[in-house]
């Protein structure tokens, strides 16, 4: 019955955080693909007359940047720098012109693909409109705008599915990191390591043979902190990343415990789960990243007020503030549920609650040991670790942070409540 309740429990808070994730993307698309079409058709109604001025403007830069590139490259092959400036008599004269010699040999692109992409492609877009609205009366500024906004909104958040699905390594490697793996061309590796992680290697294999599921790859750091991670949209691409500190302080029952957690996490397709249904949130969090990088970039090039100048308008952010708060709630509500879903499978396999139960105690407790700079630097990867990373105390409000960071937006639920639960399943088992 026990088991009912909480497959109920997860397919409830999936749904619930599948509704609110589509609806989020819905909103999101809406306001951006309105902005986009909105300035598209201003872009395109307002200065269409000087596209081909820009056009002009962006070949003759373009021709002359690259003459420039290819005499500087004739003259790097022909005669150093130091050849010509040599020849002034005078060393104060020598030494003024050798910086001026050596930047007009070695000419940097001050284009990024981004911004040529923008350069040519906005003239020729409203050059393109401009006839198409001409020749066309049912096209309008405002269609053309809408049909402009719709591509780019699609491009952007094509983008960020691309850049989530192929994130998976990253956070595998930063996990790696923080546990200590060696790297595959390590010439220092350690023979007794390997030997350590072939014997987890092991146990998973066994562990995945009962389940009837792919094995994962495991992977051994050399860090005395506790750590055990899994990361992975798919079984069979997946990893479980443990530290030598992890195995030392585990008994033998322990660690098969937490091994059989994290498998019963890459079994259940946790990480693709919740990396999908954080779409919304981390598309907003793109948003305001780009934002910020724009509003350095006009401080530092025009010295301007930046809350004037922005990549979005305040009517997207606006929009975008409650879909963050409400998904990253549901996300992070679904996050710890799956806690007890994945402690539900451990036991499964292992047979062995009470042995989960004290090994998440020992963890809990070490974790909390250990200095802020080992674990507290690595927020992104939190989500994916077993225990929740130690707290961090501050000096005001520090229950009010730690109850909308843990309570609500945490990923884990409280250790002594999954604890008090795997106890009471023991006492079943008895």
């Amino acid at each position: 019955m026990a088991l009912d309740r909480l497959t109920l429990g997860l397919w409830i808070r999936m749904l619930v955080a599948g509704v609110v994730a589509g609806v989020g993307m819905v909103v999101l698309f809406v306001a951006e693909v309105a902005f986009a079409a909105l300035m598209a058709a201003v872009f395109i109604e307002a200065i269409p007359e000087f596209a081909l001025i820009i056009l002009g403007l962006v070949a003759v830069v373009a021709v002359t940047l690259g003459l420039w590139i290819t005499v500087a490259a004739t003259y790097r092959r022909l005669m150093p720098a130091p050849l010509v400036v040599g020849r002034v008599s005078h060393d104060g004269m020598a030494d003024a012109l050798e910086p001026l010699a050596r930047g007009l040999a070695n000419p940097t692109v001050p284009v990024t693909r981004r911004g040529l992409a923008i350069a040519v492609g906005g003239p020729v877009l409203a050059f393109a409109g401009y006839l198409a609205i001409d020749l066309l009366p049912v096209v309008t500024p405002f269609v053309l705008g809408f049909v402009v906004g719709v591509g780019l909104v699609c491009y952007g958040t094509g983008r960020l599915v691309y850049e989530e699905v192929t994130a998976d390594g990253a956070v595998r490697d930063d996990i790696a990191e923080t546990a200590r793996v060696p790297a595959s061309d390590d010439a220092d590796s350690d023979d007794e390591l390997e030997a350590e992680r072939r014997a987890v290697q092991a146990r998973v294999d066994r562990l995945a043979a009962q389940a009837d599921a792919p094995s994962p790859t495991v992977l051994l750091g050399r860090s005395s902190v506790p750590v055990a991670a899994s990361v992975g949209y798919r079984p069979a691409t997946s990893s479980i990343v443990v530290s030598r500190g992890l195995v030392d302080r585990l008994s033998e029952r322990e660690l098969e415990a937490v091994l059989a957690h994290e498998l019963a996490h890459v079994i259940n397709r946790d990480a693709a789960v919740l990396t999908a249904l954080s779409l919304p949130a981390t598309k907003v969090e793109a948003m305001f990243a780009e934002g910020e990088q724009h509003e350095d970039a006009q401080e530092q090039e025009t010295n301007t007020d930046p809350s004037t100048a922005g990549p979005h308008s305040g009517f997207v952010l606006v929009a975008a503030v409650p879909v963050f708060l409400v998904t990253s709630l549901a996300i992070a509500s679904l996050a710890r549920y799956r806690e007890y879903v994945a402690d539900r499978g451990a036991i499964a396999l292992t047979g062995d609650p009470a042995a989960l139960a004290s090994a998440l105690e020992t963890l809990d407790r070490d974790v909390t040991r250990q200095p802020g700079r080992d674990l507290r630097g690595h927020g992104s990867t939190a989500a994916f670790s077993i225990v929740p990373p130690p707290w961090e105390e501050h000096r005001f409000f520090d229950r009010t942070r730690r109850f909308v960071r843990r309570r609500l937006f945490g990923t884990h639920p409280r250790t002594e409540r999954r604890v008090r639960r795997l106890r009471e399943v023991t006492r079943e088992y008895e």
